[in-house]
């Protein structure tokens, strides 16, 4: 099981961020999650896998002036 802004959730083999994401609804917004503890950008997305029992956060991009 992984914990995504938490909630509990199914864990899979060679699980990335990106496949998690494809699996969530209303995540658009997403540019940066925090998986334990670490920030991971929308560009590492395809490559960093997620361990079981990770903890992660979504995070919008916010924009300010």
């Amino acid at each position: 099981m992984i914990e995504v802004d938490g909630k509990k959730l199914q864990w899979f083999e060679d699980m990335t961020i990106a496949a998690l994401l494809e699996t969530l609804d209303n995540v658009d917004f997403c540019a940066v999650v925090r998986l334990n503890g670490k920030l991971i950008s929308s560009p590492e997305f395809t490559e960093t896998m997620i361990e079981d029992n990770s903890k992660i956060q979504l995070l919008p991009l916010v924009a300010g002036g």
